[in-house]
């Protein structure tokens, strides 16, 4: 299978082809900021050294400049001049080199320029270059170089190194003739609908942390608002990973996924998880599952595997509060983590010329915007994600080409994207909610046919009508992974969550049809603690919900997710005639969550137990639950919680209290023993003993038969505990001078290029816009 950039499906051929180093790239389409940065970093990679940039503003002459070794020890000073043109068809002349003259013979007398590159976009025949360099000679330059599009383009084909650096060369051309038959077929269902994106994507900083994170942890987690570029840099690292032949790069929607493709023997894998804690809601089931994923990837990553993660800030963060102490330690430091949303003046213009020139707005649209875009890349909360909207017309239909306009689109994204569905023909809405309540996407030959067919009574059109506008959004609203259709952005299920909820007979609908997984993962009801773009259920649909919930298979995983929404996402009037109209739900058997207090079924039982819902034999059940779990784990964490710990009645909590006494104390010294000789070097030494020490504050807190032994048990405990640390941090310190991680990894540093103040950038000349409606 051949990937062509630009076509709309990848064309298949069975004729292999060799693709030379002379293959052209379109470098007339990147503007002449995008190719001044390109030809410094093409020195960088090619002299091996450093290249100062200096703007047209203050350059005098000079594009860029290095310094260049004598055998002496002497150092000369270098200069680029970098000559760049949206014509593909243009040659260069030697009379190009004319309005450079009088900024030559300045650089000679001022010895900066020993040697002179002219380097250029415009094709170049031998004679004109042999013609400029004897006039540089004349000039008084010692070493003139003459370098054309075809010398940029062939080291931009030999160096993966400088592909690196500068990833937006992916989507210039033949995407064949870098990553070919190297990737698997997921990562090709990948890149297929990325290539298009790819020639409109600058490396920013945030680029570079993530892949310095990876290069030295091994993982990095990016976190930046809806629409901030994650995905985006996701996407790039993934494609510079794979063009390593010993890499598989896999594409994931879950941690579940990862566990079930993970391949110990297989050390070469690199894995892409977008939304990791959930797409537009955070998915209490992936914190839980990570919970146990998290030492599977740190064995993962020992084996040489490669992870990137991303995730909305507020997702994360509160993904972040339930796992604790069972976060991955380079997420819960900081030290693999990357925030995406800090950009530049200089790079969010850069951005948003991409995409308004790679777009497909008309010419006049983009000369009557030209005015107006360095105050759209200005706006504080600029997100690439509606830069690109901005380059789609059809994101922009009635949007007037003025600055308050447009700034306006920028700063009130959901607005526009509310406004811009609602104006959608009813078909093409009709599509839009059909994956809406396909959480994790339509497939036209395995999807929910209850959900479809709620669609079509909803809607009025047939499923196969529905299914024939998939194409006509693909690009824009939708795209294709696979058979499986989904969003091109989240933020577009956003914009369908605030349209459903002004729309409460489509409400009804949704939860007569909708996948039980969207219900209990994407839904709350009204009057319960509110969660950030849930879509409320209004309190007048309370049983059409509680007939959707009775429904729930009894399955182990859809058990958790739903004692997890009676017990944090359902009413009180909700949660009450679930319990009393179907109690036969209370007993099923899911997953036990750690700790103890975040269990969802130990929960619902509590607010069972409240209302005078709760069976007296689950209560009893419940309570030796807990006890075993205090005992034999030490998870004391539900005596924090007053309505759990209201599940042992307190004759059972005094024994408990006798128990620990007497049984948990006199083992300490062994049970601290084991859990210094058990624990994992990659987690932070103290987190191993949390359990134990807040076993021994409970037995304090309770005081029964907390006598003189018992609290010098303790404080010997304590003092052990302290001493086991110390023991692990030297155990740990020793492994991490002795690990050897052979995986090469190099091929994907990148260097941070030098960032201009914000006065420098308001001192440019010459807009970064000037080209953008060539």
């Amino acid at each position: 299978m051949t990937i062509v950039a630009g076509q709309t499906e990848p064309a298949v051929t069975n004729v292999r082809c060799a693709h030379g180093p002379w293959g052209d790239l379109a470098l007339h389409t990147i503007g002449w900021r995008a190719f001044q940065d390109l030809c410094s970093q093409v020195c960088e990679v090619v002299l091996g050294r450093p290249v100062e940039i200096f703007r047209e503003a203050q350059d005098g002459g000079q594009d860029a400049v290095f310094l260049i070794p004598s055998p002496s020890n002497e150092q000369f000073i270098g200069t680029v001049q970098c000559k760049h043109t949206s014509d593909a068809g243009k040659a260069l002349k030697v009379g190009d080199l004319s309005t450079e003259i009088g900024n030559v013979e300045e650089l000679v007398k001022a010895g900066q320029a020993d040697t002179y590159v002219f380097m250029t976009n415009m094709s170049m025949d031998a004679p004109v270059a042999a013609a400029m360099r004897a006039k540089l000679r004349e000039l008084g330059v010692r070493k003139p170089h003459i370098l054309g599009r075809q010398y940029i383009v062939r080291v931009i084909r030999s160096s993966t190194r400088l592909r690196a650096l500068v990833p937006q060369v992916y989507g210039l051309g033949d995407l064949t003739s870098i990553v070919d038959e190297r990737l698997s077929e997921q990562s090709r269902a990948l890149l297929d609908g990325w290539i298009p994106k790819l020639r409109t994507y600058v490396p920013t900083r945030a680029h570079r942390d993530a892949v310095n994170a990876i290069s030295e942890h091994g993982v990095v987690l990016l976190l930046g608002n809806p629409a901030s570029g994650k995905s985006a840099i996701g996407a790039i690292v993934s494609t510079i990973a794979s063009e390593n032949p010993d890499n598989t790069v896999l594409a994931l929607t879950s941690p579940r996924d990862f566990e079930a493709g993970w391949n110990p023997n297989d050390p070469g894998r690199f894995f892409w998880i977008d939304d990791a804690f959930g797409s537009n809601v955070l998915r209490d089931d992936y914190v839980q599952d990570w919970t146990s994923a998290f030492s599977k990837l740190r064995a993962a990553i020992k084996h040489g595997n490669r992870f990137l993660l991303t995730s909305r800030k507020h997702i994360y963060e509160a993904a972040r509060r339930r796992l604790g102490q069972r976060n991955l330690a380079q997420f819960a430091d900081g030290s693999a983590v990357v925030d995406v949303g800090d950009l530049t003046f200089e790079e969010k213009a850069q951005i948003l010329y991409n995409h308004i020139n790679f777009g497909e707005q008309s010419q006049s649209w983009r000369s009557s915007v030209k005015p107006h875009l360095e105050a759209v890349a200005a706006v504080d909360d600029f997100l690439p994600g509606i830069a690109e909207r901005l380059g789609d017309p059809n994101f922009t239909k009635g949007l007037a080409p003025r600055e308050s306009s447009l700034v306006r689109f920028m700063e009130e994204p959901t607005e526009h994207l509310v406004d811009t569905v609602s104006a959608l023909d009813e078909q093409l809405q009709a599509a839009l909610y059909l994956v809406y309540v396909h959480q994790a996407g339509f497939d036209p030959n395995d999807h929910d046919a209850g959900a479809a067919e709620a669609v079509a009574e909803l809607t009025g059109f047939s499923l196969a009508r529905i299914q024939d506008c998939f194409a006509e959004l693909k690009g824009s609203f939708l795209k294709r992974s696979g058979a499986r259709w989904t969003f091109a952005h989240p933020t577009i299920s956003d914009a369908l969550t605030e349209i459903l909820r002004q729309k409460p007979h489509m409400m009804a609908a949704l939860i007569r049809g909708a996948p039980i997984d969207t219900i209990l993962g994407s839904f709350t009801c009204e009057g319960s603690p509110l969660i950030r773009d849930a879509l409320v259920i209004p309190s007048t649909l309370d049983d059409a919900l509680v007939a959707r919930l009775s429904r729930t298979p009894d399955e182990t995983h859809r058990n958790w997710m739903l004692f997890h929404f009676l017990s944090y996402r359902a009413s009180d009037a909700v949660f009450v005639k679930v319990i009393r109209q179907f109690p036969d739900l209370l007993p099923r058997f899911c997953w036990q969550t750690d700790p103890v207090i975040n269990d969802p079924r130990f929960q619902a039982y509590a607010r069972a137990h409240q209302f005078g819902l709760l069976p007296d034999g689950l209560r009893r059940e419940a309570a030796r639950s807990l006890e075993s779990i205090a005992l034999s784990d030490l998870d004391t964490s539900f005596f924090a919680d007053e309505a759990m710990l209201a599940l042992i009645p307190p004759i059972s909590l005094i024994g408990l209290g006798l128990a620990l006494r007497t049984i948990l104390l006199p083992a300490l010294e062994e049970k601290i023993g084991e859990i210094a000789a058990d624990a994992d070097l990659d987690e932070e030494p103290d987190s191993h003993f949390k359990k134990l020490l807040g076993a021994l504050e409970c037995v304090e807190e309770m005081g029964v038969g907390l006598d003189d032994d018992a609290v010098s048990l303790i404080d010997d405990a304590r003092d052990q505990v302290k001493r086991a640390i110390e023991m692990l941090e030297e155990r740990k310190r020793e492994r991490d001078e002795e690990t050897d991680d052979d995986t090469d990894w190099t091929h994907i540093v990148t260097q941070k290029m030098a960032e201009p103040s914000s006065t420098d950038a308001a001192a440019v000349k010459r807009s970064i816009f000037d080209d953008v409606d060539k």
